[in-house]
């Protein structure tokens, strides 16, 4: 039997048709602008598609060369900056990989529900504890985000 190494694990996102709170519900962001920068910055996201994605059922957005320019969470166009976002549709079994600093977001499912696993690569803390700390700091905050909405829903879209 192998040995599961320390901060190895895959996370469950579903993201159903209305969702406007909870941690289903993230707009333009880059993973270290909510708090990982220190301790967990710069690494690779992969995301196994389960169910496909498009643009009525949450697809993934991303701001190539994003990961290299500062650049505020929302809105996502800025003046100056001349990246653009694109769309990254899957269909069921694809595999997405971006860089923890990337701009990124999934849109706000319309006709179909997205579900999709997630894991990752990176480099391990210079110190464990802390990270751990600020890993439990997180959690507690992403465990009261159902309180607020970050997004219109899907289903009042045009």
């Amino acid at each position: 039997m192998s040995r599961r190494e320390p901060g190895a694990r895959v996370g469950a996102l579903s993201k159903p048709i209305g969702v406007v709170k909870g941690i289903s519900d993230v707009p333009w962001h880059k993973d270290c602008s909510l708090g990982r920068h220190s301790y967990e910055c710069c690494t690779l996201t992969v995301g196994i598609s389960a169910t496909g994605a498009d643009a009525e059922s949450g697809q993934l957005r991303v701001v190539p060369g994003s990961h290299r320019a500062l650049i505020w969470p929302a809105p996502c166009v800025q003046p100056g900056i001349d990246l653009a976002p694109i769309d990254l549709p899957t269909r069921t079994g694809d595999v997405t990989v971006h860089l923890s600093c990337t701009q990124h977001m999934s849109q706000p499912p319309v006709k179909r529900t997205r579900k999709v696993l997630y894991t990752g690569f990176g480099q391990r803390p210079s110190d464990p504890q802390a990270a751990e700390r600020n890993r439990q700091r997180l959690n507690a905050v992403r465990s009261k985000t159902h309180t607020s909405v970050s997004q219109e829903p899907g289903y009042l879209g045009d």
